[in-house]
């Protein structure tokens, strides 16, 4: 347990590190991706995981493993955006407009992309990272992955905590006539490189933000959505 543990954490800072470094580059300026306050993004440790352990020991041919794992992250940034709705009232991405989309949630081209990008890291990174995490734990006595584990944790509930008492502020200032499609634009060539202009909905909870006195409870919300172009708040 404790090693897919840190098998997750790894894969999540690298996806923090893979969005910060694109995001920042279109916007010629760091950007700190990621819905938690440290730098990880669990989607990404979850889609490596549970590739890791749904794919069949006896997957045969590197088609049949590449479907495999398309599946099994369709399905985790379904339940991903799902979860973030449900419990956090927030849509950070939309790909309703997409071709082959299912409520938005998932689509069929950005699937097929996820599954090149993760069939490369199983088959070439994976090995790496098990022989460093195995290091690791010996160096530290197995305390590491404990150490992250209430970290992790602590960050979690945190965001939560202040995620939802602090959206219940700025719920009185969304658009929800705003039509702007903002993701759909990260599918265009012409914003390939370049960020987009932002939503109505978007600027005008930035700002009701900016007009409040700083508080903790307001740091990770203005974080998120400075930071997500595509940022919707579901009322």
């Amino acid at each position: 347990m404790q090693h897919l543990f840190m098998i997750f954490i790894v894969y999540a800072f690298i996806g923090w590190l893979w969005e910060s470094f694109f995001c920042s580059f279109k916007a010629k300026h760091f950007v700190y991706r990621g819905f938690l306050l440290g730098p990880y993004c669990p989607v990404y440790g979850f889609g490596v995981v549970a590739v890791l352990l749904l794919i069949p020991k006896e997957y045969g041919t590197m088609l049949n493993l590449y479907f495999n794992i398309v599946v099994i992250v369709t399905i985790v940034e379904y339940i991903t955006s799902w979860l973030l709705e449900k419990f956090f009232q927030m849509q950070l991405w939309d790909y309703s407009e997409v071709p082959l989309n299912i409520h938005g949630r998932v689509a069929v081209p950005v699937s097929i992309f996820w599954g090149f990008g993760c069939l490369f890291l199983v088959q070439v990174i994976q090995p790496r990272v098990d022989e460093m995490i195995h290091t690791v734990n010996q160096m530290t006595n197995g305390w590491l992955p404990v150490v992250l584990f209430v970290i992790f944790s602590a960050d979690v509930l945190s965001t939560l905590l202040f995620t939802l008492t602090t959206k219940k502020e700025v719920e009185a200032v969304v658009d929800t006539s705003d039509s702007e499609n903002a993701v759909i634009k990260e599918y265009r060539l012409k914003h390939l490189f370049v960020n987009h202009e932002e939503s109505n909905s978007r600027q005008r909870v930035l700002e009701h933000l900016h007009s409040k006195k700083p508080q903790l409870k307001h740091r990770n919300l203005h974080r998120i959505v400075n930071n997500y172009p595509n940022f919707k708040l579901k009322k």
